[in-house]
């Protein structure tokens, strides 16, 4: 018997079947790997330090909040986790295409069109306070008022406005902006993880 294809066109022909074939495992592969993706992104946002403060600490209070929003933004976020997997060819030895991960479009629409995102107040109204969270970074919001810490007063029971500690802006230990925000501080840590999902659903 004699093979009369090239080599270059073997190997032209076996890249082919292997990029034909990963796609389909990609493919194959992506429902899990969003899954997985979703919990590892929800436990992330669930217990960042701004969950914790807004549901029984100083953000909380700064924004007189009367439910817990936590569960609801961690649920948001790991919701928008999409996995897409793009076309795999094969061009001169070399493979292109693959699995492709996004969670939390910037816009934020996902997160500020969540009810809890804005708080009604008692004079009409609400304050866009996860507006405010994700992209006021340390500008001054309210220059004629601040926040006074104080148990029994106020709609949460511990802080109230007042003009002696003007000016209101949000805590730089948890503001944010669209770059630099509770969401990319939160996930950065597990990008490890998520990767080791990806690998791990694809051996």
């Amino acid at each position: 018997m004699k093979i009369v294809t090239s080599n270059a066109r073997m190997r032209a022909l076996i890249n082919k079947a292997l990029a034909k074939e990963g796609e389909q495992l990609l493919k194959k592969a992506s429902s899990n790997i969003r899954s997985k993706v979703k919990e590892v992104v929800r436990r992330a946002i669930a217990t960042c330090p701004e969950m914790q403060e807004l549901s029984s600490g100083t953000l909380k209070f700064d924004f007189g909040l009367t439910e817990d929003p936590s569960i609801a933004i961690a649920n948001s976020v790991a919701n928008s986790t999409r996995v897409s997997v793009s076309k795999i060819t094969s061009r001169g030895g070399s493979f292109r295409g693959g699995v492709k991960i996004t969670v939390q479009p910037s816009t934020f629409s996902n997160l500020l069109s969540l009810s809890v995102a804005e708080q009604a107040i008692e004079s009409g109204g609400s304050i866009p306070w996860l507006r405010w969270l994700l992209t006021a970074g340390d500008a001054i919001i309210i220059g004629d008022f601040g926040v006074d810490y104080e148990m029994g007063t106020g709609r949460t029971g511990g802080a109230t406005m007042k003009s002696s500690e003007k000016p209101f802006k949000v805590n730089s230990l948890y503001s944010g902006d669209e770059q630099d925000n509770f969401v990319t501080r939160a996930l950065d840590p597990v990008l490890k993880e998520i990767s080791s999902i990806v690998r791990k659903e694809l051996s």
